[in-house]
């Protein structure tokens, strides 16, 4: 393969950053493409527990090179910060980074101003002021990383926006400092140290010879496609691969998707989940399953998992191969239920509704199958894997009609079955 795009089919944290680690060896350039910092990629890396917000995961490879596109709103600070713990254990990025210079900036006055969205609308984000940049960008008050070289423009379109935050805001920043002297200041200070990665990077990516584009977050999650207003504020699906990249739609004529999902389903913050488990089983799913958010530590909602919800995503992606990840959490399971449509004022629907009023009063239609009771904990082999376990895998590919073609079965990089 030459491109391929690998995206999460749930609502995030289905294992995407294990995913793209193994695979990037394969490819010339690693992509982010749209999101900020709160993705949180988890890898584990010489025996150790690494999570990227920012960089995506083929960075830990050094022969790959990694590039920030135009899609992704940038935290200088945080990606400064990202970059020096890996410069600590050995990983240089100095001839391989790449930064869009279209790329938006995230700003103090953008975190001031989703802290008080976030306490009036209780959506879950995750106050890194993702929200409120993607927000500025879209009504032409943003900061771009082009911008920055101008200083005069560069002040005055800062200072507007940090007065208008304040004026938008008198009450509730009342107690907080907003500087535009301060802001000015500091974005200088941060651009003077990454200006060298600042580049066309739709130029960089047009003569690469191959690609892998790294999603963030999940295609639930999509802000179009997604389950609306819960969702993040950008294209989370392959929805935004073009306006993302700042590549033509042509260019992704050849490019192969694949779509990377839990053997159940966990979502974080507010909103619908037809599947949830609010009992000992859905406790019992967290625990085994360590389920608790990369980038915030929040608990997830876990609960069994929806089909009904991942063929809407492998339609909505055009999604030609999934990556299953955590079969292993439901090795103790006797059984196990599979969501496979939903019942809705006494009818059975097989589609996802696009609305949350009605996804909110959906119930789960399932079909239960006896689980395995015997460890697939690091299982490199399909032939040592349970039957049980082999017939859960071969429904799930059936009933969504896609091939599943990897079993990650533990947190490691060896952990994993190519089928």
């Amino acid at each position: 393969m030459k491109k391929l795009v690998v995206l999460g089919a749930q609502w995030g944290d289905e294992g995407k950053g294990k995913v793209v680690d193994l695979l990037s060896p394969e490819f010339d350039m690693v992509v982010r493409y749209q999101g900020g910092s709160n993705a949180g990629h988890t890898v584990i890396y010489n025996q150790k527990r690494l999570v990227l917000h920012l960089l995506p995961t083929g960075v830990l490879h050094k022969d790959v090179k990694a590039v920030i596109s135009q899609g992704v709103v940038i935290d200088l600070q945080l990606l400064l910060e990202e970059i020096k713990k890996l410069e600590e254990i050995g990983i240089n990025l100095t001839d391989r980074l790449f930064l869009s210079d279209r790329a938006h900036i995230v700003l103090s006055y953008h975190k001031a101003l989703e802290k008080i969205l976030e306490n009036k609308d209780k959506i879950g984000t995750t106050l890194r002021g993702i929200g409120p940049t993607y927000m500025f960008k879209f009504a032409r008050r943003g900061i771009r990383l082009c911008d920055i070289k101008d200083e005069n423009r560069l002040y005055s379109l800062i200072e507007e926006n940090v007065n208008f935050v304040k004026e938008l805001c008198r009450e509730e920043l009342s107690d907080c400092e907003l500087s535009a002297q301060e802001v000015y200041e500091k974005t200088l200070e941060l651009y003077q140290t990454v200006k060298d990665w600042v580049v066309d990077v739709s130029k960089v990516l047009i003569s690469s010879q191959s690609v892998l584009f790294e999603g963030a977050q999940g295609s639930l999650l999509d802000i179009d496609s997604g389950t609306y207003p819960f969702v993040t504020s950008s294209n989370s699906s392959a929805l935004g691969l073009t306006s993302g990249t700042g590549l033509p739609p042509k260019y992704f004529c050849d490019a192969k998707f694949w779509g990377v999902f839990k053997a159940y389903l966990t979502r974080v913050g507010a909103g619908p989940f037809p599947t949830e488990l609010n009992s000992q089983e859905g406790e019992l799913l967290r625990k085994i399953g360590d389920e608790f958010g990369s980038t915030t530590g929040r608990p997830r909602r876990c609960g069994w998992i929806d089909l009904v919800a991942l063929k809407h995503v492998i339609e909505t992606n055009g999604i030609d191969a999934l990556v299953m990840t955590k079969l292993d959490v439901l090795d103790t399971f006797e059984r196990l239920k599979v969501c496979v449509a939903y019942r809705l004022d006494g009818k059975i629907i097989e589609h996802f509704p696009p609305d949350i009023m009605t996804l909110q009063r959906v119930e789960p239609v399932f079909e239960e199958l006896p689980g395995w009771q015997t460890s697939t904990r690091g299982t490199r082999s399909i032939n040592d894997m349970p039957d049980k376990a082999l017939e859960f895998i071969s429904f799930i590919e059936e009933q969504v009609n896609t091939p599943i073609v990897m079993l990650s079965t533990g947190p490691s990089r060896e952990e994993y079955i190519l089928l």
